[in-house]
């Protein structure tokens, strides 16, 4: 019988970004990091890591992570670029707290000539295409206002290239935020920021 334990159960939800996957360096560096220094949680039935496979459409993905969130006391997102922004509208949903890594915020003007269209994951090799409709139900979920700027970790580089990172700053202005000079979209220092996301997750073995 787990009941006691699973009512102080945290579910630690990695989501990637798009084109992205499980088989990332970030998602990798952090399930090492769980399998060495969280597995004393892990056995005891006090933390789950889910490091998912995310569908390619926005529509899928949040009815996939919204099953993942379900029956969980605590969720603990860990969002990188649009797995960000889809960690931003759960955290505001279900009030729970949120790490974002370069985060897509607001769907860019700019973006749009390489959202939508064809593409091809280059980790899987699946193809997909990106539709109008697509880019129209990520604008109807994108939260204008955020409640609870403390349930947000900020993780910044100004150095990407994909995402403008003031847009980040200015809409969390009041959370938690750390801003590093140069970097990438893929924010670099990442394995090195894992101790403080698990602090921040207040998860102790």
């Amino acid at each position: 019988m787990k009941s006691d334990d699973s009512r102080q159960s945290t579910r630690l939800i990695y989501l990637h970004g798009f084109l992205s996957s499980p088989k990332s360096e970030k998602a990798i560096s952090l399930i090492d990091y769980a399998q060495n220094e969280l597995i004393e949680l892990i056995d005891q039935g006090k933390l789950e890591v889910l490091v998912p496979a995310l569908p390619h459409k926005p529509k899928q993905a949040i009815a996939y992570i919204e099953k993942l969130i379900s029956g969980s006391t605590n969720t603990v997102l860990i969002g990188s670029s649009l797995g960000g922004f889809y960690s931003i509208y759960f955290a505001e949903k279900f009030r729970c707290k949120a790490v974002l890594v370069n985060p897509l915020v607001t769907l860019q003007e700019s973006l749009a000539d390489s959202f939508l269209g064809h593409h091809v994951n280059p980790y899987s090799g699946e193809d997909f295409e990106i539709e109008m409709s697509d880019a129209e139900y990520l604008l109807s979920l994108e939260h204008a206002d955020i409640k609870d700027h403390e349930k947000y970790l900020v993780l910044l580089e100004e150095g990407d290239e994909v995402l403008d990172y003031k847009l980040t700053l200015e809409k969390f202005h009041n959370s938690s935020q750390h801003v590093l000079p140069g970097g990438n979209h893929r924010f670099e220092n990442f394995e090195k920021y894992i101790p403080e996301i698990i602090k921040f997750a207040e998860l102790k073995a």
